[in-house]
Formats: C-alpha cells, sequence, structure tokens
C-alpha cells in the first residue's frame, strides 16, 4: 500500500507528464493553424500548463520525488497530440479543435481521477489537494471553451 508521499509523487509525475504533452501538442496546433483566435487560445493554454508543471515540479521536490525530464507519456493523450499534426495539415478548424477537446478530456479526466480518492490510506496530503483542485477549475474551464469552439466548427 502507497503512503501519502509516495501517492503524491505518482501522481504528481503523471500530471507533470500530461502537461508536457499539453503543451507540446498546443504548440504544434498553433503552429499549423491560420486561425488567429486559436493561435491566441493555444499560447494561453500552452503558458497555462507551463505554470502548472512549474508548480507541480516544485511539488515533486518538496514531496522528495525527482521531476520527470521527458514528455513521452505512454497514454491517450501522449497519443492524441502527437495525432495533432497530421489532423491538422490541412488547417482544418474543426480537426484542430477535435483533437484538442480530445486531448483536454483526457488532462481533466487525469485530475478527477486523483481528486477522487476519499480513502484516509489513499488521500494525498491535503495541501497538495488545494493545489490539484485549483488546476483542475482551470483546466476545466479550458476543456469546457474547446468543446463550446469545437461544437461551433462542427
Amino acid at each position: 500500500m502507497e503512503n501519502s508521499v509516495e501517492k503524491a509523487q505518482k501522481e504528481l509525475r503523471n500530471l507533470i507528464k500530461l502537461h508536457y504533452d499539453r503543451i507540446e501538442g498546443y504548440e504544434r496546433a498553433k503552429d499549423d493553424t491560420k486561425d488567429a483566435d486559436l493561435k491566441s487560445l493555444f499560447t494561453t493554454y500552452a503558458n497555462q500548463s507551463r505554470e502548472f508543471k512549474t508548480e507541480l515540479s516544485s511539488e515533486m521536490v518538496k514531496y522528495g520525488g525527482e521531476v520527470p525530464e521527458d514528455n513521452k507519456l505512454l497514454g491517450d493523450l501522449h497519443k492524441a497530440w502527437m495525432d495533432l499534426k497530421a489532423a491538422i495539415t490541412n488547417n482544418d478548424r474543426e480537426s484542430v479543435l477535435s483533437s484538442c477537446e480530445f486531448g483536454e478530456q483526457t488532462i481533466v479526466g487525469a485530475y478527477e481521477d486523483v481528486l477522487k480518492y476519499d480513502n484516509d490510506d489513499d488521500r494525498i496530503p491535503m495541501s497538495l489537494r488545494t493545489i490539484l483542485q485549483r488546476q483542475y477549475e482551470t483546466v476545466k474551464s479550458a476543456y469546457s471553451r474547446i468543446r463550446q469552439l469545437h461544437s461551433i466548427a462542427d
């Protein structure tokens, strides 16, 4: 059974990697779209993930863990972001937003998975939970915005 510090390290490692992927995905999307509104939004979300990754990395150090250096997450988000380039080669707004929506859905789900634990043996420390809850609300808002734009582009 994991203790709260081990749990914190595990969850932080996963979220940091997801933010690496989110940054890379939005940078690719920004470079490959012609739409000024999307370029601006993608820049905002990439910067948001940079801030969150930095904050989570500080927490990782606080909990005695090693901050992951690579951005090679072997999950759905990594695949979605890596496939994003192919999806937007024609600068198709709907395809760009569809890929971004999938990526946002994945990172929102990761935060929800971390925050859903109520078992005392599995609980992450409250100070970290507060940070993750704040980040979750922000990422969830980004997901809603991307979904909204995607529904309009359909």
